[in-house]
């Protein structure tokens, strides 16, 4: 379900009532606080997110006064000042943002099963700060709607997330995985796209299964250090920090030469290696979470390798 299913006058109502709470002082405190004590009174697994002990009272001075709190809790509503606002005309833009969000809160932990219980702790929340003669059961009935459609975005985003993050910690626990899969990927690499052996200083024509290039320093070195960006950027929490990331390594990749055409090829190369590591646990939907996160990566290095190229001319 996206927003353009969504009835007009359905949008309006949710937008209008939030004009309303946005007129209560200090509303990003006010409504986050009372959201998240609510989530932590139905859902307390959430609490460890914030690194409070799951048997915590949600109503103690220590959970209000954290920073961490305090700062996530307005987090959330300034996420939905923004993406209430984006209902309608910016679609995709807001599809996006939802996306970012869906695969930023699985690598924190969030869990697809704690969104009913926010929003119980969302719509509670409307009614407390709005009072009861404005948050009609119509307008209960429209907020619910637009939840479904936000949630149901950011949850599968996350599902996508989730398939990749675990299928890449199965593999980690392979012996000597960063060895084998970074030969393996390299191998099919040279395979379909011969040129990209020159840059380990092969020539175009040696066999991928030589002597020369297995046991290459270089080769070891460089198809280790492939898995191990992987790893590091599966570890990224937050979307910028994995974008600036991914520019700078796309920077140092346009001094050895590295060229654009070469990542769609490098991006086969990684399925297959995960297909022939993860055996029957490869999939479609892996392969398609796979597909996602490879193109968020190998977009901003191409991005900065284009950048690095203009810039000399």
């Amino acid at each position: 379900m996206d927003d353009s299913e969504l009835e007009y006058e359905t949008i309006f109502s949710v937008i209008d009532s939030w004009e309303q709470l946005r007129r209560v002082k200090d509303y990003q405190n006010v409504a986050g606080s009372c959201l998240f004590v609510k989530l932590f009174e139905k859902c307390p697994p959430a609490k460890v997110l914030f690194g409070f002990p799951i048997d915590m009272d949600p109503q103690s001075e220590e959970v209000g006064k954290s920073k961490r709190f305090q700062t996530h809790s307005r987090y959330m509503i300034q996420m939905l000042d923004r993406a209430l606002g984006l209902l309608g005309p910016d679609e995709e833009l807001l599809l996006e943002i939802l996306e970012r969000l869906g695969k930023t809160h699985a690598r924190i932990g969030v869990h697809p099963q704690y969104f009913p219980f926010m929003e119980e702790a969302l719509l509670e929340t409307l009614q407390e700060c709005l009072g009861s003669n404005s948050f009609t059961p119509e307008l209960e009935h429209n907020w619910k709607l637009v939840y479904a459609v936000l949630s149901g975005n950011i949850i599968k985003a996350m599902n996508g997330e989730q398939l990749v993050l675990e299928s890449w910690a199965k593999l980690s626990k392979m012996e000597n995985y960063e060895e084998e899969a970074g030969k393996l990927l390299f191998q099919e690499m040279f395979r379909q796209c011969p040129e990209s052996k020159t840059l380990f200083g092969f020539p175009i024509d040696m066999d991928i299964d030589s002597d020369a290039i297995l046991r290459s320093r270089r080769f070891k070195t460089h198809s280790k250090y492939f898995i191990e960006m992987l790893d590091r950027a599966l570890k990224m929490v937050k979307a910028q920090e994995m974008d600036q990331h991914m520019k700078q390594l796309g920077e140092l990749h346009a001094e050895f030469g590295v060229k654009p055409e070469f990542f769609p090829i490098m991006g086969d190369a990684l399925f297959m290696t995960l297909k022939t590591l993860l055996e029957e646990d490869w999939n479609d939907d892996l392969k398609g979470a796979w597909g996602d996160f490879y193109g968020r990566l190998s977009s901003q290095m191409i991005a900065a390798i284009k950048a690095s190229k203009n810039t000399k001319q």
